[in-house]
């Protein structure tokens, strides 16, 4: 005997549970050169900071050099070229910290182009003006 209820999709317990889950996306700007692990701890604290505020941290610094080398001119030159193509897909950009490099300069000058509010914040996540 066959039954007509279909089995629920694997996707769909993640689905009902996203209803309890943030779903605004921010991106993450903060420093990436120099001091590239203490950097990335910090980045890593930042989205640990979003998503404890409801949002859903987007932080290319954190993906791309995985598998990419900052040092690498091409390679570095890729990283920051898709972590712009990220910005599409964010709702606001928070950027920490009071250094801005060339690569967060980047990132905001392009949020102010896709009228994508910028918020600041010092390395403590204290909101700046």
């Amino acid at each position: 005997m066959t039954t007509n209820k279909q089995e629920p999709r694997a996707y769909e317990k993640f689905s009902r549970a996203a209803s309890r889950c943030p779903n605004k996306r921010v991106y993450i700007c903060s420093p990436f050169r120099g001091d590239t692990v203490r950097n990335q701890h910090k980045a890593r604290m930042y989205c640990r900071f979003a998503f404890e505020s409801g949002c859903v941290p987007i932080c290319p610094h954190i993906y791309y050099p995985q598998f990419l080398d900052d040092r690498i001119k091409n390679e570095r030159t890729a990283g920051i070229r898709y972590a712009l193509e990220t910005m599409w897909q964010v709702r606001e950009l928070w950027v920490f910290g009071k250094r801005i490099s060339d690569g967060m300069r980047a990132e905001i000058e392009l949020a102010n182009d896709l009228e994508i509010p910028v918020k600041y914040f010092d390395e403590n996540m204290e909101a700046r003006t």
